[in-house]
């Protein structure tokens, strides 16, 4: 299992093609967790900044076609480097430009780990699910299990599906983890700001457990988080941000509840 204190140690430097809405939030995020973010947006820049990048994160929240360039210039030139690459599909199955733009990075790049939600997966994995936005909306939640682990199958990589529960899997195996709170609904970037965390994991370990490992720490923080934090939504996402820079391993491993 990994360290907190190891993160921290080492500082990875995690390169984002960002969410324009959520950009600072992702952020802080990889910086209170114990990274080191860098947003980019000239496709000149690739080579340089990934010389010196140990993941990079991909969100097509607001993909046109300069930032499909750049994020598949950046994802090739990564597997080239053997750099890790986390890829964000926002609401992929809402509109042919986000199908289509993520068709296109998938045929190019290798991906380390999808994150979504149950609608963005459920339509990567070919399975009926009503997504409405950026929101999972419904579907039957015995099929969530099944959703990651297809996802998984078919793009040969991990799979973090998000929710009240979350699913990790590599195809095969599929954890869960049981931390979180419903202000992270309520705050709009609260997954991208898990990206970056993931890409900061995969940084330092490059597994299913680590996967594992960091989306249960950012649960706990909004879960303790939200405990600070009664009927204060606003308030939450600062107190998320504390609660990342103040947990230790100890209180990782007695409280993450991951199975």
């Amino acid at each position: 299992m990994l360290s907190i204190n190891t993160v921290r140690q080492q500082n990875p430097i995690v390169l984002n093609i960002s969410n324009t809405v959520t950009q600072q939030r992702v952020a802080d995020a990889i910086s209170f967790f114990g990274g080191s973010p860098i947003m980019f947006t000239d496709i000149e820049e690739t080579k340089d900044l990934l010389s010196i990048a140990q993941a990079l994160v991909i969100n097509l929240g607001s993909v046109n076609e300069h930032s499909l360039s750049q994020a598949i210039e950046a994802g090739q030139v990564a597997n080239r480097l053997g750099i890790p690459v986390v890829v964000d599909p926002v609401a992929v199955a809402v509109t042919k430009v986000r199908r289509q733009a993520f068709q296109q990075l998938s045929a190019a790049v290798n991906f380390t780990a999808i994150r979504g939600n149950a609608g963005e997966l459920a339509y990567l994995a070919e399975i009926d699910w009503h997504s409405q936005g950026i929101d999972a909306f419904q579907g039957d939640l015995s099929q969530l299990s099944l959703i990651a682990q297809k996802v998984a199958q078919r793009y040969h990589t991990f799979s973090v599906l998000t929710g009240p529960t979350d699913y990790i899997s590599d195809g095969n195996i599929v954890q869960t983890v049981a931390n979180g709170h419903p202000y992270f609904q309520t705050n709009v970037g609260s997954g991208d700001m898990l990206d970056g965390i993931l890409g900061v994991a995969l940084a330092i370990e490059n597994s299913l457990n680590s996967l594992s490992w960091a989306t249960g720490i950012f649960g706990l923080a909004g879960e303790l988080a939200g405990k600070e934090t009664p009927s204060q939504p606003a308030n939450f996402i600062p107190a998320v941000l504390n609660q990342l820079h103040q947990l230790d391993d100890v209180t990782i491993q007695k409280q993450v509840k991951l199975n």
